[in-house]
């Protein structure tokens, strides 16, 4: 395997990207503990309460908790008690932070009791805080464990919902929890064991949800080094309506603009139903019949 930065795709850091994405980039808005604290005297206003005016005191500022940030300084991980305010630290820890997250999780890899803690807030907050949902299950992913392995393993075989709140024809609820599967697939991929291939290798043909199967492929594909034997082996199991998603583009880290654009070029060549269409040519026609269709007034 090639030796590209794995930051962005260990479980670890593919949790970190889905925290800023669901947040905005402001992580430190995430968690309770890195809400800013009351001043002396404050009192917390619950959702019911009414909005705040002009008049109220100011927190502080996001600037001032950034400057008192101590860099470096991760919370201990070594009990089952210790997993809340871990998780709480590394969603709003800065990015060259991240050895000092790995670290902390290599050293509590075998920890049977750090590790089902860890489970235990993945089932307690995926219907309540699915981003910290995510960052469990990518720091559960880092310690390549057996207990992460038999997790992932069931989480991924869960029946997604079928009913909840409906936007636009999709079930967000459904879509919620197949991006978690998607992120216990992650967790399989990274193992990258005989037997956790075959789970991911499973996903990649009988899983019925897209988004699963399309992280499943992306992260069997990351973890053999995006080599053609990785494509091949996957062409023999994945569905022909995933097939392009083996040639799919990947930006690694330090590649050129330039570089990315003759790589999108080349897929988009040897995929030539996914070039989108020129606008004036989808246009459709204008009816002989339709309202200025010629230069005389339409009648009323």
């Amino acid at each position: 395997m090639d030796k590209r930065s794995r930051t962005t795709k260990s479980p670890f850091g593919a949790a970190l990207a889905a925290v800023v994405a669901f947040s905005g980039g402001l992580g430190l808005t995430l968690l309770p503990a890195c809400s800013a604290p009351q001043e002396p005297g404050q009192v917390a206003r619950s959702a019911d309460d009414e909005a705040p005016d002009t008049r109220d005191p100011a927190g502080v500022s996001p600037s001032e908790i950034l400057k008192q940030y101590k860099l470096h300084a991760p919370p201990p991980l070594t009990a089952a008690a210790h997993v809340a305010a871990f998780l709480d630290w590394a969603g709003a820890s800065h990015v060259d932070e991240t050895d000092d997250v790995c670290k902390a999780i290599a050293g509590a890899a075998q920890n049977k009791g750090v590790l089902s803690a860890l489970i235990a807030e993945v089932e307690r907050a995926q219907t309540t805080d699915h981003p910290r949902a995510l960052l469990a299950l990518g720091l559960l992913g880092e310690t390549r464990s057996a207990a992460a392995q038999d997790y992932f393993t069931e989480l991924v075989h869960r029946a997604l919902p079928d009913k909840g709140t409906v936007i636009d024809g999709e079930i967000i609820e459904q879509t919620l929890a197949a991006q978690l599967q998607g992120k216990a697939v992650d967790g399989l991929a990274f193992i990258n064991s005989d037997s956790s291939n075959k789970v991911v290798t499973e996903v990649i043909g009988r899983h019925g949800s897209k988004i699963v199967r399309a992280e499943a492929i992306n992260a069997y594909l990351w973890n053999h080094g995006d080599t053609d034997d990785a494509r091949k082996s996957l062409a023999q199991v994945v569905r022909k309506d995933d097939a392009v998603l083996l040639d799919r583009v990947r930006r690694v880290a330090g590649e050129t603009a330039d570089t990315f654009d003759r790589k999108l070029e080349q897929f988009l060549a040897k995929h030539p139903e996914l070039v989108a269409a020129d606008p004036e040519e989808a246009k459709e026609p204008v009816r002989p019949d339709a309202p200025g269709s010629t230069d005389e007034p339409p009648e009323f």
